[in-house]
C-alpha cells in the first residue's frame, strides 16, 4: 500500500479549499450563521429577566 503524505500545516492549509469551494458553500455558511444569531436571539427573548429588561 501506498503511504498517504500528512499535511505540513500551515503549508498545506489552502487545499481545504479545494474541497470546501467558497464559491458553493460560502453563502449557505453564512446564512447558518445568521439563521443560528437569530435563534439563539429569539430564545433569549423568550427567557425571562432578558424578556423583562426588553419589555416583554
Amino acid at each position: 500500500m501506498a503511504e498517504i503524505a500528512r499535511p505540513k500545516n500551515p503549508e498545506d492549509d489552502w487545499k481545504v479549499w479545494l474541497v470546501l469551494n467558497p464559491a458553493t458553500w460560502l453563502v449557505p455558511i453564512l446564512m447558518s450563521v445568521f439563521l443560528l444569531a437569530i435563534l439563539v436571539h429569539a430564545f433569549l427573548f423568550t427567557v425571562s429577566p432578558y424578556g423583562a429588561y426588553w419589555g416583554g
